[in-house]
């Protein structure tokens, strides 16, 4: 089986060039721009398709005017003009017509390899090198006023490049001060494409095993560099990562929202448990604080004893739960820490039960006593 395809990129599958190569297909690839003169099925099936199939459906619309063509009626169009189409002789004629088989390098003339007039330039390969600025180069350049253009001796016989008359060779009058009307408005000319690094393509057979090795070793190229960029990516990203900032609150700060060690506004009662002042890295406290407009109570985990203090995290309590006073769960607040002074401890709380199972639930943390009536956030 022969496969005809346009020479693009994406065709140039490895795993499609595998497959081909294990089902005996042989993929034959096309230059660029080609493949509407060179692929048989373009040149002699699917034009005729198309033209049977737009006139089954115009026979269709006379016989139901007024009716709208659905899904249902299309595919009797499809099968009418597949079996009109799609012959043994229409698809011989195209590998004929293409010059595949029987093998013909000449069935394109040379006029058929000509750009067209908007995108026509000269090859830069056979420019001479320009060594300063010349007006005299560009054939479609504005004739001066005072010089009228040259008439050609034999007008009948001129041509273009390709046998062909163009627009400048038609009979211009010769008389002093003519303008044509291609010198007030030039016909639109492409600009010079640039350049790039693309690799110029080729016909080629890719299940050939040439052909197959190549693509096998440019995909290998292009998945070790995009492990390489992947590798890079990581490598900057650790480097970039940087430690959570954790909010160390502090006394001194007035101006500031976040809670402030209460003084000595609480209760006497509420103060006075003797299991404050001893206190380890571990244990779990509630503790007072204060804000600028209200006092406030919170659950915290000793990180650091001091003298008179400790560094406390803070532990926010997780609402939601039906016995959330009686079994209270808390979960730590992150990146919230503050010293607070070892007379806010109001109570120091048993150790809470761990969950456990997942990873979220391995930070939380169940107590064993009821906080309700504490008002603890």
């Amino acid at each position: 089986m022969l496969l005809i395809l346009d020479n693009l990129k994406a065709h140039n599958s490895l795993k499609a060039v595998e497959k081909a190569k294990s089902n005996s297909i042989v993929m034959l690839t096309l230059p660029p721009h080609t493949s509407h003169r060179m692929q048989p099925l373009d040149v002699t099936v699917y034009g005729p398709f198309k033209t049977l199939y737009n006139r089954a459906l115009d026979g269709w619309m006379r016989s139901n005017p007024g009716k709208t063509v659905s899904i249902y009626q299309i595919a009797g169009f499809v099968n009418e003009a597949f079996l009109s189409a799609v012959t043994p002789r229409n698809i011989t004629s195209g590998f004929k017509s293409t010059g595949i088989f029987p093998y013909n390098r000449d069935i394109f003339p040379e006029e058929a390899f000509a750009p067209s007039m908007v995108s026509d330039r000269p090859n830069p390969e056979l420019l001479p090198a320009s060594t300063g600025p010349s007006t005299s180069d560009d054939p479609d350049g504005p004739l001066p006023a005072d010089e009228p253009p040259a008439a050609d001796a034999n007008p009948s016989t001129s041509r273009g490049p390709h046998g062909c008359a163009s627009p400048a060779d038609s009979d211009v009058p010769s008389r002093p001060g003519y303008v044509s009307p291609r010198e007030i408005l030039p016909l639109p000319k492409h600009p010079p494409r640039a350049q790039t690094k693309r690799k110029r393509v080729k016909t080629a057979i890719l299940t050939d095993t040439p052909e197959k090795q190549a693509i096998e070793k440019a995909y290998e190229e292009r998945q070790n560099k995009l492990a390489g960029k992947k590798q890079n990516s990581k490598e900057k990203g650790k480097l970039k990562k940087k430690a959570p900032k954790r909010k160390i609150i502090d006394s001194s700060s007035e101006e500031s929202d976040v809670p402030v060690p209460l003084d000595d506004e609480s209760p006497e009662d509420e103060r006075s448990d003797p299991g404050n002042t001893d206190l380890n890295v571990g244990d779990f406290v509630l503790f007072n604080f204060a804000t600028k407009h209200r006092s406030l109570r919170y659950v915290g985990m000793v990180e650091k004893v001091e003298d008179d203090e400790i560094l406390t995290q803070f532990l926010r309590r997780i609402q939601g739960n039906k016995k959330q006073w009686e079994r209270p769960t808390f979960a730590i607040k992150e990146n919230y820490v503050a010293h607070v002074p070892k007379g806010d401890v109001v109570k120091k709380l048993p150790q809470p039960n761990r969950p456990g199972g997942t990873t979220r639930r391995e930070q939380l943390f169940t107590f064993p006593c009821n906080l309700q009536g504490w008002n603890v956030e």
